[in-house]
């Protein structure tokens, strides 16, 4: 359910007016309430905390001590968050008080005016869970501490007001073992051998304090405007290949964000810490963000787009300095206000510093599919969530703020235009430096911006559309001809999720024309269309020369399913005739589209893209890689054993033609992953055993650890019977801490029952087990042919999901579930699969967020079933 903003802003205004001027009135529940941030936003000012914690090697407790003054409206209660720990002492304006804790939270009897609060603690930290994470390096058996707080785990490590609003400034004093760095969000004002002062940082949310500590070593640039990079110690000499290219980025970046946003950088320094086992791609802390060092110093031979994403990362964490830290939403309700904003603004980067790369050929390809996918199904939500209480926030990270705000943002941006847009993200940043901003914040901005520049663009009701509803629009097109021209020409809209809703669009449509032999091309049909209704007649269209086919989302400017119609799916299924990397790619992910939702078989995708492959000028290594992604679904989810057998040759054949023959590098290496994937025939297992003793070698392909380990992981899949002793083999090779990872994600996917209950009790049970270390085990665990092994595991998985919720970081209920149950690419592929994720949705007293998320992951499931049904083959 989503509330009006005007609804919403009503209801704020009565608790600030509530509680301004009374003692805090507001249950205290576990986590951080709506109402109680609302209450205590309006009731505080001027917060400063100066922190200092004791780190030492091997322990799972961190001893803190905290001075925490602030300015209270009024006098009376006022609830402090504080969990998974212990207080030893507190002392509020020179007067000892009682440190019971009440569901997560210290009572404080605060007077009005300022008050000075002290406290002394002790915090947990482990391998995993906390938000204080020790990480001990296999390598060389040095020990790291960093932390990660978003979106309310500040609290775990030290006491606080843990909402995103109630922004303040920081000092932090660490001690330490001697030999160690020590790295936050501001630069140390002192720093001996086992003692570190850090400068006050500038008003920043609890959740963006941050510090990581050990033995790092340090890549600088003798460019003073690129940031100093961290990294252990064990990953020093890698490092120094890969950090000057992330350090350019980075300071590209910057230069590129203050210039498009006319707002420099906002914090004093920026560093670069590569965190070992991180469980994002990176985190945003002002002033220092710490990036995964598996996406930074790559563990397979890297194509382009892997460089591609690796510096979009930077960018995206490089913008949040902006978007996310310098203004930062009011509450994770609008968390797309930082995260959709990062990723867009990080493509548009990419856009303007490397136009060579195609980055919104880019954009289409890795973005778009996850926004899609979630947005068809029941599990979606609308980009504003609705959220009561912050224990409930990761539940909001996910595909609707990292790829559909982005998607819905670039839609934004054509209808306004760039220089609208421009100048309401810079109205936006200025007027709320150092503090918070909710969604109609911006767009106010945007309306504010257009107005200045004369248009007079209905924002707002745009807004409502696209970020108060669900789901998305399905989009056909008719279209006829008479006498070589059009006479008629309609855009048909219809919500994929039957709620009734209509969306306003901006869209531009392209049309082929038909080219006779000899003839040089006609130029083709070009329209923008603006349009808010059902069904519209694109009148400009009239009298047009009848083009070849039609196709809706030229530029891919607008967000929803565009279809092909009859004529033009005809006309283009042969083979796909377009010049442009873009529309080329679309077009291939139109007729995609009809194998996904049951109109036409798998199979005959499969066997189209084998046809063109070859001869396709335009598959470049991104494209390509999809395409095989693609197949790979097609062959272990959407046909019949019988169907995959029969066409599994082809595809084994082509793949590994091309990765030993193909003219470019990186298709080559895309082309050995996809070959990797699908080997299941003796032929091809022999050819990936040959591959690892090095009897065959792909041409430029340097075999890296993780591309031999992958290799491993397969034929154990495959229950190659060389399997075993290979595995053995390659753990006596790599005894690094990434081969000992690497080893514990293959070994699961043994096709042994007894393996199977050994990893689904470590899963539950092993807290000294590295979280990411289960996260690159479970889509083994969950092999696509071992559906015997695994499926009696569906319903506890699915049983375990509200301590998941609880104990796990952000990304990690998403992993689980889509190792468990969707039906793309994992064992879950039948109708007992569908009735047991079923069975369980119809039980009684379900998370309702839970519910959602597993809606989300069994729509695939569902379509997997369908798709079956439909298509026996």
């Amino acid at each position: 359910m989503s509330i009006s903003n005007g609804t919403r802003i009503l209801f704020a205004t009565a608790m600030l007016l509530a509680a301004a001027n009374t003692a805090m009135a507001v249950p205290v529940e576990p986590g951080v309430s709506h109402a109680l941030a609302i209450a205590r936003a309006a009731r505080l000012s001027d917060l400063r905390y100066s922190l200092s914690f004791t780190l030492r090697e091997h322990e799972s407790a961190v001893d803190g001590t905290e001075t925490l003054t602030f300015t209270s409206k009024s006098a009376g209660d006022l609830p402090i968050d504080y969990r998974d720990g212990a207080l030893q002492s507190a002392t509020l304006n020179g007067h000892a008080i009682q440190t019971e804790l009440e569901n997560g939270h210290l009572h404080l009897p605060v007077i009005a005016g300022q008050n000075t609060l002290t406290l002394a603690f002790i915090s947990n930290a482990a391998p995993a869970g906390k938000a204080i994470t020790r990480y001990e390096d296999k390598d060389d058996g040095n020990e790291y501490f960093y932390t990660l707080f978003v979106p309310m785990d500040a609290s775990m490590a030290f006491p606080c007001f843990d909402q995103p609003d109630l922004k303040a400034r920081f000092t932090l004093d660490l001690e330490h073992p001697r030999g160690w760095s020590v790295v936050g969000n501001t630069a140390p004002v002192t720093a001996g051998a086992t003692q570190a002062h850090f400068a006050e940082t500038r008003p920043i949310s609890t959740y963006l304090f941050a510090f990581a500590a050990g033995p790092f070593a340090t890549v600088r640039s003798v460019n003073a405007a690129e940031p100093t990079v961290y990294v252990r110690k064990s990953q020093l000499t890698r490092a120094r290949q890969e950090a000057p290219q992330v350090q350019q980025m980075a300071a590209r970046g910057i230069a590129y964000f203050s210039d498009y946003f006319a707002q420099p950088f906002p914090f004093p320094k920026y560093d670069l810490v590569l965190i070992p086992g991180f469980p994002f791609g990176g985190m945003e802390h002002a002033g220092a963000s710490f990036l995964n060092e598996d996406a930074v110093l790559f563990r397979s031979t890297p194509t382009p787009s892997d460089y591609f994403r690796r510096n979009l990362l930077v960018l995206h964490e490089t913008c949040h300095q902006w978007f996310g830290d310098l203004v930062t939403m009011r509450w994770f309700d609008d968390l797309w206000l930082k995260e959709g904003f990062a990723q867009y603004m990080a493509y548009k980067a990419m856009a303007q510093l490397e136009p060579a790369l195609n980055s919104w050929k880019h954009f289409y390809e890795d973005v778009k599919p996850a926004a899609y996918g979630i947005d068809e199904t029941q599990g979606t939500t609308p980009i504003f969530q609705n959220i009561a209480n912050l224990k409930d926030a990761k539940s909001a990270y996910g595909a609707i703020v990292y790829q559909k705000a982005p998607a819905v943002l670039k839609q934004l941006n054509y209808f306004l235009d760039d220089e609208t847009f421009r100048n309401g993200l810079r109205l936006y940043l200025k007027d709320h430096a150092y503090a918070n901003a909710e969604w109609a914040d911006l767009i106010h901005a945007f309306e504010a911006s257009s107005a200045q520049l004369g248009h007079r663009e209905d924002v707002q009701a745009w807004a409502n559309a696209w970020i108060l509803r669900r789901g998305m629009p399905q989009v056909e097109v008719s279209w006829s001809c008479r006498q070589g021209r059009i006479a008629a020409f309609a855009l048909h809209q219809r919500d994929v999720l039957q709620q009734g809703y209509v969306w306003p669009m901006s869209l531009e449509i392209y049309g082929a024309m038909r080219t006779e032999t000899g003839s040089a091309p006609h130029p083709p049909l070009t329209l923008r269309v603006e349009w808010s209704d059902a069904d519209h007649a694109v009148t400009e269209a009239i009298g047009r020369e009848c083009p070849a086919y039609v196709f809706t989302n030229f530029n891919d400017q607008a967000y929803g399913r565009f279809l092909l119609d009859p004529v033009s799916q005809t006309t283009i299924t042969p083979i796909v005739p377009n010049r442009d990397p873009l529309l080329h790619s679309m077009l291939w992910g139109a007729l995609w589209e009809n194998v996904h939702l049951a109109k036409s078989a798998p199979s005959s995708y499969v066997d189209l893209t084998l046809h063109n492959l070859p001869m396709d000028e335009l598959a470049d290594e991104a494209f390509v890689r999809m395409q095989g992604a693609r197949m790979v679904t097609a062959l272990h989810s959407y046909l019949s054993d019988a169907a995959r057998k029969a066409l599994v040759p082809r595809v084994e054949a082509a793949f590994f033609d091309s990765m030993l023959h193909n003219h470019d590098l990186g298709l080559r290496i895309v082309n050995f992953r996809a070959f990797t994937a699908v080997a299941e025939t003796s032929t091809a297992l022999q050819q990936e055993k040959d591959i690892l003793s090095g009897k065959l070698a792909v041409p430029g392909l340097e075999l890296k650890p993780l591309d031999r380990w992958n290799l491993v992981s397969h034929l154990i899949a495959m229950s190659d019977p060389e399997a075993p002793a290979l595995f053995a083999a390659e753990k006596a090779r790599d005894r690094s801490g990434e081969g000992q990872r690497y080893a514990y994600a293959a070994e699961a996917a043994a096709p042994s029952a007894e393996i199977k209950a050994r990893y689904f009790d470590e899963y539950l049970h092993a807290p000294a087990i590295q979280e990411d270390w289960i996260t690159q085990s479970l889509r083994p665990f969950n092999a696509w042919n071992q559906a015997a092994l695994t499926a009696p595991y569906l319903t506890q998985a699915l049983n375990e999901l509200p301590d998941i919720k609880q104990r796990r970081k952000i990304f990690f209920l998403g992993a689980w579930l889509g190792a468990f149950i969707e039906g793309q690419n994992t064992m879950q592929n039948s109708p007992d699969a569908q009735a047991v994720v079923r069975a369980w949705l119809a039980g009684k007293n379900i998370d309702p967020d839970l519910r959602l998320k597993v809606l989300e992951a069994s729509d695939s499931l569902d379509r997997t079933v369908l798709i079956r049904q439909r298509f026996p083959e």
